[in-house]
């Protein structure tokens, strides 16, 4: 018993002191003074997290608030993202939907890509992305702005978790509405989306119990154990079905009497390991993009004009931790410009 309670408390001891070090390496002296939980912060949520996240929605899960303002994102009164003033931009507006690609997490609200965008084309680029968005609550989304906004054409954009998390009634720990597949119909549930404004996130009992640990973090992190960490995730549809669904969905986007350029996006994840062609998730992205050209809508693969920036300068030029750099958005907003003019929908613009 003597030698079981010394080898527990050597090693409480080493892991307090590399806890103690770590922190130290991190943030400094103010390391060692400040505890938050760092689970409640990844997620948005407590002292440190950020804010103008989320607010829950009875039909999308949660958007945007209104009128919100933080160091690095700012909203307007409708919930959309901030970008500089201009004297004078075109009407109407190219609307962007989306998850966190769209909306631009890391990085200031003018270093957004539709934020370049507009400054490219000097037309008004309504940046409607929301983070953490399956590609189900991109199309729900979407059907409620296209009236509102009126835009000239929609880009609706989403990354090979979007299609998964499409599965799911339960995502970043939050409830949302979600989907399944019926003798090839979809059926809709978890609508009205249970809960209320204001009502506190459920977190996994590990982020509760470890949150405040950097070192747990940092072994969660490398372990790309996420999920069941910092938030939870419950299964509405089967497994695999994220495609069949997204299918399913494009005829709604083709529905809305616009034209909507259907755009796929990649984590800095997708890029390791020779690249992202060839896997699981772009077999997905590509038969999603399949459906979407076969509904009359735009397709559009990043990844193909993306490439040869990715080649040429490295993941790292482009990205930050998961999302773009600012340059990174630069460099998106220069490409979908260009797909825009090949599509002739700027054309359409000016002939408008």
């Amino acid at each position: 018993m003597a030698r079981i309670v010394l080898v527990t408390a050597s090693v409480l001891v080493s892991l307090a002191l590399l806890e103690g070090g770590y922190r130290l390496v991190l943030w400094g002296p103010e390391g060692l003074a400040n505890w938050p939980n760092l689970a409640h912060q990844r997620m948005g949520i407590g002292p440190g997290g950020e804010r103008c996240q989320y607010v829950y929605n009875a039909e999308i899960g949660w958007t945007s608030p209104a009128n919100c303002v933080s160091g690095a994102y700012n909203s307007d009164a409708d919930g959309f993202r901030r970008s500089s003033p201009q004297a004078s931009l075109a009407e109407p507006s190219i609307l962007v939907t989306g998850s966190s690609f769209a909306k631009g997490d890391e990085v200031n609200d003018n270093e957004a890509w539709p934020a370049y965008l507009q400054d490219m084309v000097g037309r008004k680029v309504v940046n409607a992305g929301v983070s953490g968005y399956a590609f189900d609550q991109m199309v729900l989304s979407t059907e409620q702005l296209v009236p509102k906004v009126k835009p000239l054409f929609v880009i609706a954009s989403f990354t090979p978790g979007d299609i998964r998390r499409a599965e799911l009634k339960v995502a970043w720990s939050r409830e949302k509405p979600y989907f399944t597949v019926k003798a090839g119909k979809l059926d809709l549930h978890n609508v009205p989306v249970p809960g209320k404004p204001g009502e506190p996130i459920r977190f996994p009992v590990a982020a509760e119990w470890l949150g405040r640990s950097a070192l747990a973090e940092l072994v969660m992190e490398r372990l790309r154990v996420q999920r069941g960490w910092y938030f939870s995730e419950v299964r509405g549809a089967p497994a695999g079905t994220g495609e069949a669904i997204a299918c399913q969905l494009m005829p709604r986007l083709a529905a809305l009497g616009v034209p909507v350029v259907v755009m796929a996006q990649y984590s800095r994840g997708y890029w390791k390991d020779n690249g992202l062609y060839g896997t699981a998730d772009h077999r997905a992205v590509r038969r999603v993009l399949g459906c979407a050209a076969a509904a009359g809508l735009i397709p559009f693969d990043l990844a193909d004009t993306l490439k040869a920036a990715v080649d040429t300068g490295g993941a790292d030029a482009l990205y930050r931790s998961d999302h773009h750099s600012a340059e990174g958005n630069r460099v998106v907003a220069d490409l979908v410009m260009r797909e825009l003019v090949n599509r002739r929908l700027l054309t359409q613009m000016a002939d408008r």
